[in-house]
C-alpha cells in the first residue's frame, strides 16, 4: 500500500511484523534466523530463500542438511509457524512500476492450514498472482530447487518466467 512501506533493521522489522517474509541470500540464512528467533516467536514466517549455487554452467540447487531452506527455518524457529512461498516470483517484475499485474502463481508450502491459507491470501494481494497450496513443508526442497531451472529458462529466453498451475 502506498505510504505504508518503510525500511528497518532486520531485528526491528522482525519485531514489528505480524507476518514476516524472509528474503535473504542463502549464505547467512541460518545465522540470521537464529539471531531473530526471539523476535519471530509466535509469528508466521514466510521463507522464500532458494539455496542455490552458481558456476560457469549456471544455477544449481545446493544440498541442505535439514532438507530445504524452509525446513532449516522451521528447525531454528521452533516458536514460529514457517511457510515456504514466493520462491519463483521475479523481483524484476515486482519492482516494475509500469506493470499492472504479475502473471504467476505462488506455490505455498506448510504444515499449518491456517498459515498456508493466510499466505495464499497474501499472495493474492499482488494483482495477477494466485497462491496455490503446494504441499507440506517437507516438499519445499523441490520448489526451492526448481528456481535453478527457471533461472536457466530466463537466461535462455531473456525473460522473467514464473509458474502457472493449471486446472485448479
Amino acid at each position: 500500500l502506498p505510504g505504508r512501506v518503510r525500511g528497518a533493521a532486520n531485528a526491528d522489522a522482525a519485531a514489528a511484523g505480524d507476518i514476516v517474509v524472509v528474503a535473504v541470500p542463502w549464505d547467512g540464512h541460518a545465522e540470521l534466523l537464529a539471531e531473530l528467533a526471539p523476535a519471530l516467536a509466535g509469528k508466521v514466517v514466510v521463507d522464500c530463500v532458494n539455496p542455490l549455487g552458481f558456476d560457469r554452467q549456471g544455477a544449481y540447487a545446493l544440498p541442505v542438511a535439514e532438507g530445504s531452506a524452509a525446513q532449516q527455518a522451521a528447525a531454528i524457529l521452533t516458536a514460529s509457524t514457517v511457510v515456504g512461498a514466493f520462491h519463483h516470483v521475479s523481483a524484476v517484475l515486482l519492482e516494475d512500476p509500469d506493470l499492472d499485474t504479475v502473471d504467476t502463481d505462488v506455490l505455498v508450502l506448510g504444515d499449518d492450514r491456517a498459515a498456508t491459507d493466510l499466505v495464499q491470501d497474501l499472495a493474492a494481494v499482488i494483482p495477477g498472482v494466485r497462491g496455490v497450496y503446494g504441499g507440506r513443508l517437507r516438499n519445499a526442497h523441490q520448489v526451492e530447487a526448481l528456481t535453478a531451472n527457471l533461472i536457466s529458462v530466463n537466461r535462455r529466453y531473456k525473460a522473467h518466467a514464473g509458474l502457472r498451475v493449471t486446472d485448479v
